[in-house]
């Protein structure tokens, strides 16, 4: 099966709470005879009222994304709004119990739903700060993303402890020692079910053993804590009725960003948990926790990045050749690969193109898993996953974010999590998180327009994306702060905090000398120089990218007013944001706390002396308002290496496709076909006035 452009949406993805409008009466009664039928005893049905299924929710969130941080700024991740329509009993000291699940809790006591905070953010129960140096290594690295896993693999074990005797089996203080002494990697997983694999293995054995010694010895303890509630083999009933008789436990996992890529890792090492489970109680044909059956229902996924260790920042330089982002517990052949028999759903980013992102696709050398779905939807990491607030960057004038982009992949996943059993209930949450759910109709109505002027709408996703990239960049030579209709007089621009306008800006400053460079290129090259696009190949060579835009830079059109609507009001900037290299403040609290220093050591100080005059006007001016003042940003990506980016050269900037893991480290689906459709010249006559795009 191949990838998929985001189709155009209907007028009832605004009516998310009102389930018959949503659904609509066929779906919905799909819905409730297919799989609400199986969430509670049947009551008056001999031999069926004392029957139950469990099951259990699985939401982890992306980089610097925490629900209860969110609260304030009003940037939950579409991972924290779908936790808040999942029913059910949480993990206690998590979150608030504000956030626990209301509506007639006494009917949910057989469902869990388990919430991870996102790396570089507080959690506390893995020991993760989410300050400092902690929340340096998080942001960079990944760092503390392997004890999420362990620790979310311990609470579907102490989910079915809970359920039947209401305490969970594994203490917060075992917890504690048991995500630092574990190690995830493809051989300790292979080592679960096969302990012989340590023999092929070249690692350090002794150690990724110790997954399988762990958890086998809390599934024998699980084992004997609720043996009278499990069903004798030969009367097929339990000692002990009450509760009731669990008849299966259905498991649903969720992710944004690295969140995902815990999510994808987590769906294989609980399957393997599930199966040490199994040989426990002697029973290898299937999955089981407790020695109950588990079926896993549906993996949702919004664009995964791993960058996990060192990642594939630093382009073909020499060490970029050798670092990919899949480190340890985040390996594709295994970690990452999607389960057979998974229904499956990957939305990912069409725009976003920096370096520190690449996505990793859900299929294998662009096959995609039977029962699997992955998208390409319009917008940069954020606008899929979330965690921009309302009026950042400009973007999205109403207070509670309902014309912002992101609710449009938040409301698709919601469909077809529901439509694949996943038991959320959002028409009966909490009214705040209904509120989380809202979309104005002037976006979808946005979005199509938009969409309606795609060409590649299916094939391989490298395909689909080409498209996509060239649609920002004819943008954004459009949006040139030199141009006649810069970025600088837009709406959105306009209304965008000083802040933002600052990095918005210096992005469009960067943009000029990246154009400028591109130039230098292209002159090079002499007039005989004829571009032609590249052959699909590993490389990350800007070069390659350079002479595959080359081949269209002259006859780019300006693009139709549905283009332009589209990114001007709805798609975020995310590299004019991102700060990569250390001490440059990716958020107006701490660039004010940092203007602040600045001006407390001025004159004279060895600090004050290191600025530059742009940052000593930028002082100057804090001194006098105590607000930040108009200023030149830095820290972002780096195209050319220079001493404020510590010598790092990545050639990152706006001129770049993003780049695309397929199943292996070494298949970049991204990599560039010849004679692809998707990057020819599309017959698309100006409509907006005169080009003023700049040419090579």
């Amino acid at each position: 099966m191949s990838a998929l452009l985001a189709p155009q949406l209907g007028p009832e993805l605004s009516a998310a709470t009102e389930v018959e409008k949503f659904f609509g009466t066929e779906v919905l009664n799909k819905i409730r005879k297919k799989f609400e039928l199986r969430e509670h005893p049947i009551l008056g049905a001999p031999g069926k009222s004392c029957e139950t299924n469990l099951f259990f929710g699985f939401f982890f969130d992306g980089t610097k994304n925490n629900y209860i941080q969110a609260d304030t700024a009003r940037n939950h991740s579409n991972v924290a709004r779908l936790y808040d329509c999942y029913p059910g009993l949480s993990v206690p000291g998590v979150l608030p119990k504000s956030t626990d699940w209301q509506h007639k809790p006494e009917k949910y006591t057989h469902f869990f739903k388990v919430y991870v905070p996102g790396v570089a953010s507080p959690f506390s129960q893995v020991g993760d700060t989410g300050d400092g140096a902690q929340l340096t290594a998080g942001s960079a690295s990944g760092a503390f993303g392997e004890r999420r896993i362990i620790w979310a693999l311990i609470q579907a074990i102490n989910n079915v402890h809970r359920y039947f005797l209401r305490t969970p089996l594994v203490t917060p203080e075992e917890t504690d020692l048991l995500v630092r002494r574990i190690v995830l990697n493809k051989f300790a997983r292979a080592m679960m079910t096969n302990p012989g694999a340590a023999y092929n293995a070249t690692a350090n054995n002794q150690v990724n053993m110790r997954a399988r010694q762990a958890f086998r010895n809390i599934l024998l303890r699980l084992k004997t804590a609720i043996a009278q509630h499990r069903p004798d083999p030969k009367t097929r009933k339990p000692l002990k009725v009450d509760p009731a008789i669990v008849k299966t436990i259905y498991v649903s996992t969720f992710g944004f960003s690295r969140g995902a890529t815990e999510s994808r890792a987590f769906v294989n090492w609980l399957q393997s948990l599930c199966r040490l489970d199994a040989e426990v109680h002697g029973n290898n044909a299937q999955m089981s926790l407790g020695g109950f059956n588990v079926e896993f229902d549906f993996l949702g996924v919004f664009d995964t990045v791993a960058s996990v260790g060192a990642g594939n920042t630093l382009g073909n330089t020499f060490a970029g050749k050798f670092l990919d982002g899949h480190g340890a517990w985040a390996d594709t052949e295994d970690s990452l690969r999607i389960p057979p028999g998974l229904k499956c759903l990957h939305l990912v980013a069409a725009h976003d193109l920096r370096r520190s992102f690449p996505v990793d696709s859900i299929s294998v050398g662009g096959n995609l898993p039977a029962g699997c779905e992955e998208i390409v939807v319009p917008g940069v990491h954020s606008d899929i996953g979330c965690g921009y607030s309302p009026g950042e960057q400009g973007k999205g004038i109403h207070p509670n974010g309902d014309d912002m982009l992101s609710r449009i992949p938040l409301l698709m996943m919601y469909k077809a999590a529901r439509i694949n059993g996943v038991p959320l209930k959002l028409e009966t949450a909490n009214p705040t998180a209904k509120l989380r759910f809202g979309l104005k109709p002037a976006t979808i109505q946005a979005f199509n327009a938009y969409i309606e002027t795609c060409k590649e709408i299916q094939g391989p996703i490298h395909r689909i994306m080409r498209e996509q990239a060239r649609k920002q960049i004819e943008w954004r030579l459009m949006r040139r702060i030199t141009s006649q209709t810069p970025l600088q007089k837009t709406s959105s621009f306009l209304r965008a905090s000083t802040f933002d306008q600052n990095d918005l800006l210096s992005a469009g400053q960067e943009f000029e000398q990246e154009i400028e460079a591109f130039k230098v290129w292209r002159r090079e090259k002499g007039a005989a120089f004829r571009p032609a696009q590249q052959k699909a190949g590993f490389d990350n060579e800007h070069l390659a990218e350079w002479e595959e835009i080359a081949t269209w830079w002259q006859e780019a059109p300006r693009p139709v007013e549905a283009v332009v609507t589209f990114f001007d009001h709805y798609v975020h900037d995310s590299r004019a944001a991102f700060k990569l290299i250390p001490g440059n403040p990716d958020n107006a609290k701490d660039m004010q706390k940092m203007l602040a220093e600045w001006v407390k050591e001025r004159k004279g100080s060895r600090l004050w002396e290191g600025l530059d005059e742009n940052e000593k006007r930028a002082a100057d001016a804090y001194a006098k308002t105590g607000k930040i003042p108009p200023m030149r940003t830095s820290g972002r990506e780096p195209f050319d290496s220079s001493w404020k980016s510590y010598g790092i050269s990545g050639k990152a900037g706006y001129l770049r496709f993003r780049k695309i893991y397929g199943g292996e480290d070494s298949v970049l689906l991204s990599s560039l076909s010849a004679d692809d459709p998707a990057l020819r010249p599309p017959s698309v006559t100006a409509q907006n006035g005169e080009n003023d795009q700049a040419t090579a």
